[in-house]
């Protein structure tokens, strides 16, 4: 076997195939990784005001509660932030309507004019059957 020094540069063929080690992979932050806290859903709230105050503003605040686990589990964090604020709007809203529902409810039995309230109602043939 004949040893050659190349001095023009070509080399030998393990000095062609050699390449040196490759760089190591970008550092990546652990913060970037780790994924925002999961925002409050308002499920058991937005339940809770469905039964015991408004129905229709409840059920607005369930559908938006629901929604707000799978946008998170999808990895879509500001929609699910965003949907979280709408169900905590709604809940607080069904409760809301329905703590001044039952307030004027207890005035009016206070004052004494629900017999009288109801009797109108009655009166004015609140029944849907009139034509």
């Amino acid at each position: 076997m004949e040893y050659r020094n190349d001095l023009e540069g070509e080399g030998s063929q393990y000095e062609k195939d050699y390449s040196p080690t490759p760089p190591p992979p970008p550092h990546e932050s652990s913060v970037d990784t780790i994924p925002p806290l999961k925002p409050n859903n308002w499920l058991w709230q937005s339940i809770v005001a469905t039964i015991v105050c408004c129905l229709p503003f409840g059920i607005v605040g369930i559908i938006f509660a629901v929604k707000v686990d799978s946008l998170y589990f999808k990895g879509q964090y500001a929609e699910s932030e965003r949907v979280a604020q709408k169900a905590k709007m709604w809940t607080i809203l069904a409760f809301g309507v329905g703590l001044i529902y039952i307030i004027f409810w207890a005035i009016m039995a206070y004052t004494g004019h629900f017999e009288e309230y109801m009797q109108n109602i009655l009166e004015r043939g609140a029944s849907g059957y009139n034509f």
